[in-house]
């Protein structure tokens, strides 16, 4: 019988690099993230000498069975239920391209609102081909002049988000672009002089056409200490925005999570065309839950004038997810908001 796992507070961790290391009477499997030109031990799993060759064992065995399928290919586990309706004509397209592709929703908090019929749906670049990408952003409408740019830019792509956002006007389509490997090479190549640079592209329209197309971009601002994206955000907008205080509580909650000199991935955003000026923060590394945001949230909330039952309605869902990244700050119509993005099933 399989064993059930009990998993409430456990931290999670997205590994970049992993070794294994060996003595007469252990095996230790070490995990963890990349830190300049080294790396940096986030876990250590011991084994004994025959745990560790029943493990070998059963690997062996997977890469030896042609009907197994390779991790981060397998169909994505998430059901329609999990999207909201606007957005499943989307999801099934991003299902026909047969990859395993991320999934991640979340609410938006603004004065007197809570909106959360909101997802975005990841796949990896390099797994699907690229003119099957492109056709899903023709079936949803993308106009045929961010359709060029996009296509242009796809080969430098690590991912592609399609997104969803649900509003009274029929919503919004959203598909990004992500330039990680570029930020990465020039950090590593120049780290004293690790200049901001573009790592999303986000093309959106609505969903029922006829609107203004928007091309926000997403400028990384590599290497910050906690620190000093505290003062970044101090900077962005108002020093009384309701967003910056909750932004800077849940930025030192998370932060308590790391080691001495760990930090995030900092990114502010801007589109064209409209006063938008914000932030995005991903926070994945602290390995919190949606949960662990309940304080600072509820006092948003308040100053929001956002009804305590719709707000713990959002929570109540969220609360066990893995929270994922947070933006903030003024969005395309002026308003203040914080979102938080929450995982349902890893990219």
């Amino acid at each position: 019988m399989p064993e059930r796992w009990l998993d409430p507070g456990i931290a999670g961790l997205r590994a970049e690099i992993c070794q294994v290391q060996s003595t007469g009477e252990e095996f230790a499997l070490l995990f963890g993230t990349r830190a300049g030109d080294g790396a940096r031990l986030e876990r250590r799993i011991l084994l004994s000498p025959l745990l560790a060759k029943q493990l070998a064992a059963a690997l062996t065995g997977l890469g030896r069975d042609l009907n197994a399928t390779p991790a981060g290919a397998t169909e994505c586990a998430a059901s329609d239920a999990d999207a909201p309706a606007g957005a499943r004509r989307m999801l099934g397209l991003v299902r026909e391209l047969g990859v395993g592709f991320g999934f991640e929703k979340s609410f938006k908090l603004s004065p007197g609102s809570a909106q959360d019929e909101r997802v975005i749906l990841g796949v990896r670049a390099e797994r699907a081909a690229r003119e099957a990408l492109l056709h899903i952003c023709r079936e949803l409408g993308m106009s045929p002049a961010h359709l060029e740019q996009l296509e242009a830019r796809l080969p430098e792509a690590n991912t592609v988000g399609f997104g969803f956002e649900g509003a009274r006007q029929g919503g919004w389509y959203k598909v990004y672009l992500e330039f990680w490997d570029r930020v990465v090479e020039r950090v590593r190549r120049e780290p004293s002089k690790a200049a901001p640079q573009v790592l999303f592209l986000g093309y959106k329209w609505p969903v029922r056409g006829g609107g203004r197309s928007a091309l926000a971009e997403y400028t990384c601002h590599p290497l910050l200490a906690v620190e000093a994206i505290a003062r970044r955000l101090a900077a962005l907008y108002p020093p009384d925005s309701p967003s910056l205080a909750a932004a800077q509580e849940i930025l030192q909650l998370a932060a308590a999570r790391l080691g001495a000199n760990d930090s995030f991935v900092y990114v502010e955003a801007a589109e064209q065309g409209n006063p938008r000026r914000s932030f995005d923060l991903n926070f994945y590394k602290a390995g919190l839950r949606v949960a662990d945001l309940r304080a600072p949230l509820s006092r948003l909330g308040e100053r929001y004038s956002i009804p305590s039952a719709r707000l713990e309605s959002l929570l109540g869902e969220s609360a066990a997810r893995p929270f994922g990244h947070l933006s903030g700050g003024l969005g395309r119509e002026g308003e203040d908001f914080l979102t938080v993005y929450y995982e349902i099933e890893g990219l």
